[in-house]
């Protein structure tokens, strides 16, 4: 007796409402590319009436949209000033980083000690990625950020400590890092993106047993 094929589960897919996003939602995501391209600087106006023209929208959507910025950390509200692109000191990057830095490590040295064939597979693959975008030199300082966050998700989320992505995530928004590394400087010249793509290669080797050391993550390389 033949066996009848396995009832599949039914396919759920999402409202199409759901998908289209509003247009504050896309007004707020086209302020946020400006700010990645260094079109928008840190500190700088957002001036309503300008977004409005500038994008032919009406000011209660460029209100709306600076609003969820806001929320977001991207953009710091001021009463009777205004809104401006959020901005941070030396001195706030130096520690931000040195503390992201710590939680990365751990989680980089809990990663290499667990890791099977499937996590080495997956570490050396996001990593080779890295080597062929620090290879260009017409690479984006923001999607290699972007690729570079990619490896610290994988190593946080995988890593085996169940309250560290938490902790991580609590930190910093993986897009308001985005901005804070646009405000760094080593991801804007090749030689930085060549460096920091050589420091992962050092991890990624580590966690495939190439090396005995222990893996080290610097502040400044990721």
């Amino acid at each position: 007796m033949d066996a009848s094929p396995a009832a599949m589960p039914p396919l759920v897919e999402t409202p199409l409402g759901r998908l289209v996003k509003s247009l504050p939602e896309r007004l707020a995501e086209r302020i946020l590319e400006d700010v990645m391209t260094g079109r928008l600087r840190p500190g700088e106006r957002l001036k309503e009436e300008l977004l409005a023209e500038t994008h032919a929208v009406s000011r209660a959507t460029v209100r709306e949209a600076l609003i969820a910025l806001a929320r977001q950390g991207y953009v710091v509200r001021i009463p009777r000033s205004g809104a401006r692109i959020a901005e941070f000191s030396r001195n706030d990057l130096d520690d931000l980083f040195e503390l992201r830095a710590a939680l990365l490590a751990m989680a980089a040295g809990r990663y290499t000690r667990q890791a099977g064939p499937a996590e080495r597979a997956a570490i050396e693959a996001e990593v080779a990625r890295l080597e062929a975008m620090a290879a260009s030199p017409d690479m984006s300082p923001q999607d290699f950020a972007t690729q570079s966050i990619r490896i610290q998700t994988l190593l946080i989320e995988r890593c085996g400590n169940n309250h560290l992505p938490d902790m991580y995530k609590r930190l910093a928004g993986m897009g308001m890092w985005q901005l804070i590394r646009g405000q760094a400087s080593s991801f804007l010249t090749l030689a930085g993106r060549q460096e920091s793509a050589a420091d992962w290669r050092r991890l990624a080797d580590c966690v495939a047993g190439k090396t005995m050391r222990a893996p080290s993550v610097r502040p400044d390389f990721c």
